[in-house]
């Protein structure tokens, strides 16, 4: 039976934000592309239906994946720490209702300044290790890939994730944040 659309989004919080963070060689900046504000698992035509059982899934080829973009000099030490959230919440409904959310990520940090070049070659990250260690490669030249800017080389952070099993929930927005920070 369904009882209605949930819509579904994932809230990201940000350290830096849109703010920059100077390096010693250069400027670090970070920032979440094409406009996106969170993950949103709800599209038109495709509901999802509370009680089912079914999960849902955006994966790192699904144009709702979440992409970050770092941009750095070449061979500059990143650090990243995901703090992920086990369920999104409906907190208007009473009593509350909870859904299951496990993530994903991948990361290319392969010289490549184009985002869908490197999608291709993102290298997934394990979900169970919240602390990643990675140094900004130099950039290639290679046809399609457009040339740095300043002098700095891009990485590209892709999160995505899967929600369910969708158990008797009560329709509702449902949401969670989810920090992600990025420092040198």
């Amino acid at each position: 039976m369904r009882i209605g659309v949930l819509i579904f989004m994932m809230l990201w919080n940000w350290t830096l934000g849109n703010h920059s963070v100077i390096a010693q060689r250069g400027t670090v900046l970070a920032r979440i592309m094409n406009g996106y504000t969170g993950l949103v698992f709800d599209q038109i035509g495709v509901p999802i239906i509370s009680g089912n059982q079914q999960s849902y899934s955006i994966d790192i080829l699904d144009s709702r994946t979440l992409v970050v973009e770092i941009a750095a000099p070449a061979r500059t030490p990143l650090m990243i720490q995901i703090q992920p959230v086990a369920e999104i919440w409906n907190n208007s409904a009473a009593p509350s209702s909870s859904i299951p959310f496990a993530w994903e990520a991948a990361f290319c940090n392969e010289g490549l300044n184009d985002e869908r070049m490197a999608r291709s070659q993102a290298v997934p990250l394990d979900p169970n290790q919240n602390n990643f260690q990675f140094e900004m490669s130099y950039y290639q030249n290679i046809p399609g890939n457009p040339e740095p800017v300043e002098n700095r080389v891009k990485a590209f952070l892709y999160v995505y994730g899967r929600l369910g099993p969708i158990g008797p929930v009560t329709p509702g927005y449902f949401t969670n944040s989810m920090n992600i920070e990025v420092w040198y």
